[in-house]
């Protein structure tokens, strides 16, 4: 009998143990975002984090635990870079009702995949400062 019950308890914990390791707002909205890019000034060269993503526009994907400068460069302009802002994403709240948020919340959504954030902007509109004389 007691083999019986260390069986159930053992599969009980392995069930609990897979449904958490995974977070609510990794499972519903993913742990990166796809992101476009783009420049009003022809020509203008777009980066991200100094990597380059197209001239006049593109498109790349950002991982929602890390954080990106977006950059548009011309030659004879001045360089803008902006930002992407972040905001806390509140299905990460539903990780409560699994396990209390210790595992799916904090370690999971928060420090494994940054899930717990979204980017506030999908859509960027970055233009180089440049002198029309």
């Amino acid at each position: 009998m007691s083999r019986k019950i260390r069986l159930i308890a053992t599969l009980t914990s392995a069930a609990i143990l897979v449904t958490s390791m995974s977070g609510c707002a990794a499972m519903f909205h993913g742990t990166t975002q796809q992101v476009a890019v783009r420049s009003n000034i022809p020509g203008a060269e777009l980066y991200v984090n100094e990597a380059y993503v197209g001239k006049d526009n593109g498109v790349t994907t950002f991982q929602k635990k890390n954080n990106y400068m977006i950059t548009a460069r011309k030659a004879g302009c001045t360089d803008t870079t902006v930002p992407a802002s972040k905001s806390f994403d509140a299905i990460t709240l539903l990780g409560v009702l699994i396990d209390f948020g210790i595992v799916s919340v904090l370690l999971i959504d928060g420090a494994a995949t940054g899930a717990w954030q979204q980017f506030d902007q999908t859509s960027f509109v970055v233009d180089p400062r440049c002198n029309n004389s």
